[in-house]
C-alpha cells in the first residue's frame, strides 16, 4: 500500500508515474567531488521509472544542513528546506560531529517525498507475508545502492570500475522480484535488467528479439502487445499478467529522447504473488471505508465506529461510541432481532432499517453483520451499514412515476430501438385492447396497420439521432382489427452517456376530434342546406381553373351565375322550411343539367354558380344555360302545392384578361342583374355593354365620395354581452348611410362599392374616430361602467393601408382611450387573402395593444389550418352555426369544438346571431361566454347605448 507525506508530516512513500521527460545534469560546484558525474545515468534511470519526476542525491553535513550533489532536474535545488524538514521529522538527520549522510530523494507531489538512503549493502527482499516494495520505492533504493557503489573509493581502479559497478548494480537488481526493459519503436527489446521473476514474463536472453515475433510464438500475451502499442501513442498503461497461478503487475510508458519524441517503450513488471495486507493496512481500511463499520457489544453497546458510520448519524466519535445502538434506530426492535440472530450463530445480510440523523432526518440503510463467538457466547458483532437513502428516494420516485403512468388517460408505451415493446400502461390496454402480458416482448408492429409500417423507418432513424417527435398524427390498429386515429409524441430514452437506447411513446385517441374536424371542415366547404360546395370552395375551384388557363392557352371554361326569381315570396308565403326545400330541389336539378366534372355551388341565399370545365366556346356555355332554364321551368311540389320558380342567369366565358376569381364572379353577377332587368327567366352573356352598364353606378360613387363631407354617415351600436348574466361586455359599431336622396342604406348596399373604389379607407378612419369618441363619452357619463370596449369592423382595403396603425393610434389618442379598449373585427376571408402580410399586420397591432377578432369564423376553410399562426385574441362564430345548433347534434358538437379550439389557443369566443333562449342555453352548455344578437338587444343609437350602460349600474339582477 502506498503512503505519502503531506502538510509537512512526511513518511517514506511512493507516487504514481507520469510521462517521461528529458533530464538535465545538475551539480553543486561547492560540493562536487570525484564520482558525482558517474551518478547521472543512475538518476536518469530512476527518473524514468518515476514517470519523469526529478530525482536528486543529497548530503547532510555534520551540522544537519542539506546539500544537493546531483539531480536530474534543476527544480529540486530550491526544495532543500522542505526535504530537510521532512528528514528531521523522521529523525533521519545526523547529530553534531556525526559522519555525513546521503539520500536519494524525489518529490512526488506537494509536501510528499519518496526517500532512500545511499548505501553499499544490497537491499534484502521482505519476509514472506509482508507487502513487497512498490515500483517508486524500489527505484530509489536501487539508485541509492548504485550511487553508494559508484562512490566507493576502494572500487575506483582504472579499467575495472565501470565493469564492476555494473556487475554490482545487476546483483542489486537481482535481489528484488522485478524486471525493467526497453524497446524501440518497432517493439524490439533493446535492454533488459532485473531478475527474481520467472522467465515466462520476459526471457533473460531476449535483448534484440521482437515482441511481435514473441507474440506470434504465443510467448507474449495480446494484452502486452496492445499495452506497448498504446504506450507508443503516448499513453501510460498498467495491466496484470497471470502465469501458472502467479500474478504480476506490469506498467509500460512511452520512452522519449532528449527532444521529447517517443522512440520506444519502457516497462517494469513486479511480482505480487505473496502480497498480503499488513495489520496497518487493515486499520486504514477500517478508517477509510466508504460504508459504515461498527463493532457492537453483546448488549448492543457501540464499541467502535468508523467515520462513514459517524456520518450516517451525524455524531462525533465520543458522542456515539459507548452508547446503546438502539437509540439511533427508528425501529429498535429490528436491532433486537439482529442481535438475537447473531447470538444464534447466524450471519445477517441486508436487513433494511432506518437511522435517525442528528439533524432529525431519516436515513434508510441496509445492515449486515456477523458475530464473534467464544464458547457459544457472543463476544462482539461486526456490522456493515450501507446508506440506501438515495436508492429509497429513487424507488419512491419510480413508484410515484409508475402510479402516474398507470393512472394516465393517454397510452404510454416504451420500446427498444429495435421496436420491441418493454412497458405497457393500463391506458394502452384500453386503447388497443391488448393486455400488458400480451403486448410486452412483441414488436411495435403489433399495433401498426400494414399500410402505415413504412413510417416506422423514419421514426426510428429520428430516435437514433436523439430527436423528439411531437404530436405526430397517424393511425393505429386495435386488437379487434379496428383502426383508431391517434396523436403520438415520442421521446428517446438515453443511457448515462446520453446515447439513445429506447423510446417512450405517449398516444392520445383523437378519433372523435378528427370526426368533429371533418364535420367542421365539411361545414366550411359545403353549404349546410343543399350540401353543395359553398362560396369559399367555388372560389378555390375557380382560381384553379384560372391558373390552368395561364398554363394551357387551349383550355377554356365558363361560369354561370344563377339567381332564383321571387325566392323571397316563397319564403314569405310558405315559410323558411319550404324555402330550404326549394333550394335543395333546385340544387338537384342544376346538378342533373351539367356533366359530372362540372361544379355546382351555392354562394348563399338563392344564388348558385356553375363552373363548366373544358368548353369549346360560347355556344356550348349558352346551350348549358338554356338546359338549366328548362330544368327549372317545371313546377316544384312544396307543402302539397305546386310552386314555379324561374331563374335569371349571368354567363361569363374565360378570357385572358381575367386574373382573379372575384373578377369573373363580379362580371357574371352583373350579367345576371341585366338578365333580371330584361324580364327574368332568361340568361345574359357578359359583354362590353355590361361593363358600360356597370359604370352607371358611378352616380352612387359620386354621392359616396361626398357623404363624409355632408355628414350623412351615422353609427349604431349593438351590445356584445355575457351570455349568462346579460351584462354588456362591449359594443360593435355598425355603419348606416343616411342618403340625402334615398332611404337609409345598410352596409351591404354601399360598402362593396366603397371597397372597390378605395373610399372605404377614409370612411373607415371616420368610423374609428367616431366609435372611440362615443366610448369615451359613455365612460364619462357612466363612470361606474368602467372602461367601455368598442369593436370596429375593418375591411381588406383598410388592412392593406400602410397608415392603418397610425390612424388607430390617432383615434385612441384623440379620444383619450387605452389600446385595450379597442378591438378590430376582420372577416375570415380577408385574413386568408394574403396570409403572410395579415400575420405581419396582426403582430404590429398586438404590439400596440389592440385586440383583433376573426369575424364570421367557420364561413371559410383555410383558417382551420392556419388559425394557430394568426396572433388573434378572439373569434366570432358565424351565425349559421348558431342557428343550426338545435337541428342536428353534430352541429352542436361543431360549435363545441370551436369553443374548445379557441380555449386551447387562448382566444375569446363571441357567438353571433343569438335570437332564441334555446340557442342561449346551448351556448352556455358548450362553454361559450359571450354572445350578440336580437335576443339581447338590437342595434342602438349612441344615447340608447349610454342608457343601457347606466341601467346596468342600477342594483338588482340583470338577466338576458
Amino acid at each position: 500500500m502506498t503512503n505519502g507525506v503531506r502538510s509537512g508530516i512526511p513518511s517514506r512513500g511512493f507516487g504514481c508515474g507520469g510521462t517521461t521527460s528529458s533530464f538535465r545534469y545538475s551539480m553543486n560546484p561547492a560540493r562536487s567531488r570525484g564520482p558525482e558525474p558517474l551518478w547521472q545515468e543512475v538518476l536518469r534511470r530512476a527518473a524514468v521509472t518515476l514517470g519523469g519526476r526529478a530525482v536528486g542525491v543529497w548530503e547532510a553535513d555534520p551540522r544537519g544542513r542539506l546539500h544537493l550533489l546531483a539531480s536530474s532536474s534543476e527544480d529540486l535545488a530550491p526544495l532543500a528546506g522542505e526535504l530537510e524538514a521532512a528528514l528531521r521529522t523522521l529523525g533521519e538527520l545526523p547529530g553534531a560531529r556525526s559522519p555525513p549522510c546521503r539520500w536519494v530523494a524525489s518529490r512526488l507531489e506537494e509536501q510528499r517525498w519518496c526517500i532512500a538512503r545511499v548505501r553499499r549493502e544490497l537491499p534484502r527482499p521482505p519476509p514472506p507475508g509482508v507487502e513487497r516494495r512498490g515500483r517508486e520505492r524500489m527505484a530509489l533504493e536501487l539508485a541509492g545502492v548504485c550511487i553508494g557503489l559508484l562512490g566507493d573509493a576502494d572500487r575506483q581502479a582504472a579499467g575495472a570500475r565501470d565493469v564492476e559497478s555494473l556487475a554490482r548494480l545487476a546483483l542489486t537488481v537481482e535481489q528484488v522480484p522485478a524486471i525493467l526493459w526497453t524497446t524501440n519503436a518497432e517493439l524490439r527489446i533493446t535492454a533488459r535488467s532485473g531478475a527474481g521473476l520467472t522467465s515466462d514474463i520476459l526471457p533473460e536472453r531476449v535483448v534484440g528479439a521482437s515482441l511481435l515475433d514473441q507474440f506470434s510464438k504465443q510467448a507474449v500475451s495480446a494484452d502486452s502487445i496492445n499495452a506497448h502499442r498504446r504506450a507508443l501513442t503516448g499513453e501510460s498503461v498498467s495491466y496484470e499478467i497471470r502465469v501458472e497461478g502467479r500474478c504480476y503487475d506490469v506498467h509500460v510508458e512511452p520512452l522519449r529522447n532528449k527532444a521529447g519524441a517517443i522512440v520506444g517503450v519502457v516497462g517494469v513488471a513486479v511480482d505480487v504473488r505473496d502480497r498480503a495486507p499488513a495489520p496497518h493496512d487493515l486499520e486504514e481500511f477500517f478508517e477509510n471505508a466508504t460504508v459504515g463499520l461498527c463493532w457492537l457489544g453483546p448488549d448492543g453497546t457501540i464499541v467502535r465506529a468508523n467515520p462513514a458510520e459517524l456520518d450516517l448519524v451525524g455524531y462525533g466519535r465520543d458522542e456515539y461510541v459507548g452508547q446503546d445502538v438502539r437509540q439511533f434506530h427508528v425501529d429498535p426492535q429490528i436491532v433486537d432481532d439482529v442481535l438475537r440472530r447473531l447470538r444464534a450463530g447466524e450471519t445477517v445480510r441486508n436487513v433494511e432499517t432506518r437511522l435517525r440523523h442528528r439533524n432529525g432526518s431519516i436515513r434508510y440503510v441496509l445492515l449486515s453483520a456477523n458475530a464473534r463467538l467464544e464458547n457459544g457466547q457472543l463476544v462482539h458483532a461486526r456490522c456493515v451499514t450501507r446508506d440506501v437513502t438515495e436508492l429509497k428516494r429513487a424507488e419512491s420516485a419510480i413508484a410515484y412515476f409508475k402510479a402516474m403512468v398507470d393512472s394516465a388517460d393517454d397510452s404510454i408505451v416504451s420500446k427498444t430501438l429495435d421496436g420491441v415493446i418493454t412497458t405497457w400502461n393500463p391506458a394502452a390496454t384500453r386503447l388497443y385492447g391488448y393486455t400488458a402480458e400480451e403486448a410486452i416482448g412483441k414488436p411495435i408492429t403489433l399495433i401498426v396497420p400494414p399500410d402505415h409500417r413504412d413510417e416506422l423507418t423514419g421514426v426510428f432513424e429520428s430516435l437514433r439521432r436523439g430527436e423528439h417527435i411531437e404530436h405526430y398524427e397517424t393511425t393505429r390498429m386495435r386488437k379487434d382489427g379496428t383502426r383508431v386515429e391517434v396523436s403520438i409524441s415520442i421521446s428517446p430514452i438515453l443511457d448515462p452517456d446520453g446515447h439513445p437506447v429506447g423510446a417512450t411513446t405517449i398516444t392520445r385517441d383523437i378519433t372523435y376530434r378528427r370526426q368533429a374536424e371533418r364535420q367542421l371542415l365539411r361545414g366550411a366547404l359545403r353549404d349546410p342546406v343543399t350540401d353543395l360546395p359553398n362560396r369559399a370552395s367555388f372560389v378555390e375551384r375557380l382560381s384553379q381553373a384560372l391558373a390552368r388557363t395561364r398554363r394551357d392557352s387551349d383550355y377554356r371554361f365558363g361560369v354561370l351565375f344563377v339567381d332564383c326569381d321571387h325566392f323571397k315570396a316563397v319564403n314569405d308565403r310558405l315559410g323558411h322550411a319550404a324555402g330550404d326545400r326549394l333550394l335543395v330541389e333546385m340544387a338537384r336539378r342544376l346538378q342533373s343539367s351539367v356533366r359530372p366534372a362540372d361544379v355546382v355551388a351555392r354562394l348563399g341565399g338563392d344564388e348558385f354558380t356553375l363552373l363548366l370545365e373544358e368548353v369549346a366556346g360560347l355556344p356550348q356555355v349558352e346551350h348549358v344555360a338554356r338546359r338549366v332554364l328548362d330544368s327549372l321551368a317545371a313546377p316544384f311540389l312544396l307543402e302539397g302545392r305546386e310552386v314555379r320558380a324561374s331563374a335569371s342567369i349571368g354567363v361569363v366565358l374565360s378570357e385572358p384578361h381575367y386574373e382573379q376569381a372575384q373578377d369573373m364572379l363580379r362580371d357574371a353577377d352583373r350579367a345576371m342583374y341585366r338578365a333580371k332587368e330584361r324580364g327574368r327567366a332568361c340568361f345574359q352573356v357578359f359583354d362590353v355593354e355590361m361593363r358600360n352598364w356597370a359604370n352607371a353606378r358611378s352616380g352612387m360613387e359620386a354621392d359616396l365620395r361626398e357623404a363624409l363631407g355632408r355628414k350623412e354617415f351615422r353609427l349604431l351600436f349593438q351590445p356584445i354581452v355575457e351570455i349568462e348574466t346579460g351584462r354588456v361586455y362591449a359594443f360593435e359599431a355598425l355603419l348606416r348611410w343616411h342618403h340625402g336622396k334615398r332611404r337609409v342604406l345598410l352596409p351591404h348596399e354601399f360598402l362593396p362599392l366603397a371597397e372597390q373604389t378605395g373610399l372605404i379607407v377614409s370612411i373607415g378612419t371616420w368610423v374609428l374616430g367616431e366609435a372611440c369618441r362615443y366610448a369615451r363619452t359613455w365612460q364619462n357619463a357612466v363612470p361606474g361602467a368602467g372602461p367601455v370596449r368598442i369593436c370596429v369592423n375593418v375591411s381588406a382595403k383598410q388592412l392593406a393601408d400602410p397608415r392603418l396603425v397610425d390612424d388607430l393610434r390617432a383615434a385612441l389618442q384623440d379620444a383619450g382611450l387605452t389600446p385595450a379598449a379597442l378591438s378590430l373585427e376582420v372577416a375570415e376571408s380577408v385574413l386568408m387573402e394574403s396570409l403572410d402580410s395579415s400575420i405581419a399586420l396582426l403582430n404590429r397591432l398586438r404590439e400596440v395593444g389592440i385586440q383583433v377578432h376573426m369575424d364570421d369564423f367557420g364561413s371559410g376553410y383555410s383558417s382551420l389550418t392556419y388559425l394557430p399562426r394568426f396572433p388573434l385574441q378572439g373569434i366570432k362564430v358565424d351565425r349559421t352555426f348558431v342557428h343550426r345548433m338545435g337541428a342536428r347534434r353534430t352541429d352542436l358538437e361543431i360549435v363545441r369544438s370551436i369553443v374548445d379550439l379557441a380555449e386551447h389557443l387562448g382566444l375569446i369566443v363571441i357567438a353571433e346571431g343569438v335570437e332564441t333562449a334555446a340557442q342561449r342555453e346551448r351556448l352556455i352548455a358548450v362553454g361559450c361566454e359571450l354572445g350578440q344578437g336580437f335576443l339581447f338587444a338590437k342595434a342602438l343609437d349612441p344615447e340608447a347605448a349610454r342608457a343601457l350602460l347606466a341601467e346596468q349600474q342600477q342594483p338588482g339582477p340583470k338577466a338576458a
